[in-house]
């Protein structure tokens, strides 16, 4: 699991998030409103309080590049022998 990181705002910061995202799922419960988006390709939580206040929640930025191995005989990426298209 990625680490979480959270802050607080200003519950019209929630808006503004929303307007560059895609709401995943949102739900009421309580007072409180609890939004599931992605933003910018991240998946984040945004809980509005009933005080004004609302908590960001986001997993916490990697420092090292996502790789993946990629199995070339899968994506079909094989080396071709130099002279595998001639036909003689």
């Amino acid at each position: 699991m990625n680490k979480l990181i959270w802050r607080t705002g200003k519950v019209s910061e929630i808006p503004e998030l929303l307007m560059a995202a895609t709401l995943e799922k949102s739900a009421a419960v309580g007072a409180a409103t609890v939004y599931h988006f992605k933003h910018d390709g991240q998946e984040k939580l945004a809980i509005s309080l009933p005080d004004g206040q609302a908590l960001i929640i986001e997993p916490l930025p990697s420092s090292r590049p996502r790789r993946r191995r990629v199995d070339p005989l899968k994506t079909g990426q094989v080396d071709k022998p130099a002279n595998a298209d001639d036909e003689s």
